[in-house]
């Protein structure tokens, strides 16, 4: 039996271990940290997956799973980083100063900043039709409620329940996180 980290991250993270987008947000137990597990993320980071506490209080932790080179680079690009900019993050040049920045804001938020879709991958068009919209209106609810192309999101819905389904079953066989990623030809579909 695998640990309920291993389960944690398939079950809500699969499609970022997968490389099918940017990153993933956990809200869980504090007494499942991936922090009491430093070898899994000294593993993880080796493959190019990180592990960030963005908030916590007594009982619970708000965890970003991410792939620096796929989230730094959804993020520099022209249309993301100009809505970045308008919703008050600085320019910055590097990925940690902006991931600082997003901690600060779900601080002082007290919740979730609307632009933390961008940092998980949602369609820029769904992030700001919800801002918009205030969370209202949409045209389906999914892994994000989308506003903009039904069509494409349903796609990527199926794509991300068929990828983590897939991660559950190899947990099942007795394979862990960091094996099935260290043989990532796996994980992919």
């Amino acid at each position: 039996m695998h640990s309920k980290l291993d389960q944690l991250l398939a079950f809500h993270c699969a499609p970022t271990l997968s490389g099918l987008k940017p990153a993933n947000l956990i809200t869980h137990d504090v007494t499942e940290s991936f922090y009491s597990s430093p070898n899994m993320i000294m593993t993880l980071n080796q493959l190019g997956i990180h592990i960030e506490r963005i908030c916590s209080c007594a009982s619970r932790e708000l965890t970003l799973v991410y792939s620096e080179s796929r989230l730094w680079e959804h993020l520099k690009r022209p249309q993301i980083w100009g809505f970045l900019v308008s919703q008050g993050y600085p320019m910055y040049d590097d990925l940690p100063t902006v991931l600082d920045a997003l901690k600060v804001r779900v601080a002082k938020s007290g919740g979730f900043p609307h632009e933390i879709g961008v940092f998980l991958g949602y369609p820029l068009e769904d992030v700001m039709g919800f801002i918009r919209n205030k969370g209202q209106n949409c045209k389906m609810c999914g892994y994000w409620k989308v506003y903009g192309d039904t069509d494409s999101a349903m796609k990527q819905f199926d794509q991300f329940t068929e990828c983590r389904d897939l991660m559950i079953d190899k947990l099942v066989q007795g394979v862990s996180i960091t094996q099935l990623l260290s043989n990532s030809q796996e994980v992919y579909i």
